[in-house]
């Protein structure tokens, strides 16, 4: 994870779905797309969070920056449940899943629905 990372809304936004439970259907016509459109919306809303934010990772340290402006924040990885994935707890006390993915990263959303934001290296 160390190094310097931003988002990569053309991959989020790919891989945002409607949520399906397990057994049930998406269903078809207009009501397949209000709740496909629904979700995007609010997928997009969540992404203005991150559009221009630079997040670097140190060994201890997680930094958000903005035009120049950001924050540090100090981390302990509090768990591993694989070796790709890494549960973070900051020093504010939010505990945050990344995921490396290729050659990029991925945050987990906060809630029921698996919905990650997408993160590249920065060039």
């Amino acid at each position: 994870m160390v190094g310097k990372w931003t988002l990569d809304r053309e991959l989020t936004l790919s891989k945002i779905a409607a949520p399906v439970e397990p057994g049930a259907t998406q269903g078809e016509g207009f009501l397949k797309d209000l709740v496909t459109g629904l979700q995007k919306g609010v997928s997009r809303v969540l992404l203005t969070k991150y559009e221009g934010v630079e997040i670097e990772f140190t060994a201890t340290e997680m930094r958000r920056i903005r035009n120049g402006v950001g924050e540090a924040t100090g981390y302990k990885i509090i768990d591993r449940p694989d070796p790709s994935t890494a549960v973070l707890q900051h020093s504010d006390g939010e505990i945050v899943t990344w995921n490396k993915v290729g050659t990029g990263l991925r945050m987990k959303l906060p809630g029921d629905l698996e919905q990650w934001v997408y993160f590249m290296p920065v060039r």
